[in-house]
Formats: structure tokens, C-alpha cells, sequence
């Protein structure tokens, strides 16, 4: 896409044109957070990430004749829903219509929670991958992997003082970068 081109509307021209910068773009911005919102509806990771796959391969495919869509996002989202709700119909040997409306509707209020949690996650991860390499390792292995203090102190060859300090410094990054002001 052009350098020039950062409105919605140059950047929805860009994509309905073939630019594949534009593709890539909206594919890098996108892909997390709506992973992240499939998961959550069908609670499955490796499913959820192929549905948003063939998601932007249809969407690919389509580009020329989706000149109608004015928020790509909002259509994205609407997609995956879709998609999700029609995986746990297929997933279901014995199709029970009603069984898969009731999940779906126990789904459908969730849905504008679900993207701002999806949304929310991509900005996180984000703020963690601007932060240097050692605070995401202290970030990884205090949240993710469960170690003390003390271990990571270890593991890192430093004092288990100075993992904290990090870790703190690295959430208050993170809170600025997330929750300006």
C-alpha cells in the first residue's frame, strides 16, 4: 500500500485493488485478535486459527466483489462468528438444531465482550513484544511458566531483586502503553 494511503477508505481501495501490501496489513493486524475470538467460541486453539486462515483466504479470493463492506473489521468479526457457529454444528455427529441454536444464543450476547477482549489481547501482546528481550523472558517465565523469583534469577544468572524490578518496570510499561494518561 502506498505510504500515503492511511484512511480507512484508501486502505479498503488498496485491498479491493489486489494490493497485496494491503492483504498483509490487514492479515498482521488482525490475525491474533481474531484467533483469540474464535477460540473462545469454540474452544479450540488449531480449529479456531485454520477458521480465521480460510477466513482470509475466502476474503482474498473475494476482494473485488466485497466492495459493499465499509468496515472490514466489523466484517471479519461477523465472518469468524459465522464460521464458528457453523464448525459447531458440523462438529455435532447427531445434529440436534436445537442444541447447536442454545449455544449459539448462550453465545450471542457474549459477542461485543468477546472483542474487546480480543482487542484488548492484541494490544497487550503488542506492548510485550516492544518491550526489551529480557523483560519478556522475566514476563514469560513469572506468568506463563509459574517460577519464582528465584528461579528466574537462576535461570537468567541475575538476583531475584532485579527480576522483580524488572518485572515490575515491564507492567508499567505495559499499563502506559495500554491505558495512556
Amino acid at each position: 500500500m502506498p505510504s500515503g494511503q492511511s484512511t480507512s477508505a484508501d486502505f479498503i481501495q488498496a485491498f479491493h485493488l489486489g494490493e497485496e501490501e494491503a492483504f498483509e496489513q490487514l492479515f498482521r493486524e488482525y490475525f491474533a485478535s481474531l484467533s483469540l475470538f474464535a477460540i473462545k467460541l469454540i474452544s479450540n486453539e488449531s480449529e479456531a486459527e485454520d477458521i480465521v486462515q480460510d477466513c482470509f483466504e475466502s476474503l482474498w479470493k473475494r476482494k473485488k466483489s466485497l466492495t459493499h463492506i465499509d468496515s472490514i473489521k466489523s466484517y471479519l468479526y461477523t465472518s469468524i462468528r459465522y464460521r464458528c457457529i457453523n464448525f459447531l454444528k458440523k462438529r455435532k455427529k447427531n445434529f440436534d438444531q436445537e442444541s447447536v441454536l442454545s449455544k449459539t444464543a448462550d453465545i450471542t450476547p457474549d459477542i461485543e465482550s468477546l472483542v474487546v477482549m480480543a482487542e484488548t489481547a492484541k494490544e497487550l501482546y503488542s506492548a510485550i513484544e516492544s518491550l526489551p528481550p529480557r523483560m519478556q523472558e522475566v514476563l514469560r517465565l513469572y506468568y506463563l511458566e509459574g517460577k519464582s523469583y528465584k528461579e528466574i534469577g537462576e535461570m537468567l544468572n541475575t538476583a531475584p531483586g532485579t527480576v522483580r524490578n524488572q518485572r515490575f518496570k515491564a507492567l508499567q510499561f505495559i499499563r502506559k502503553a495500554i491505558i495512556p494518561g
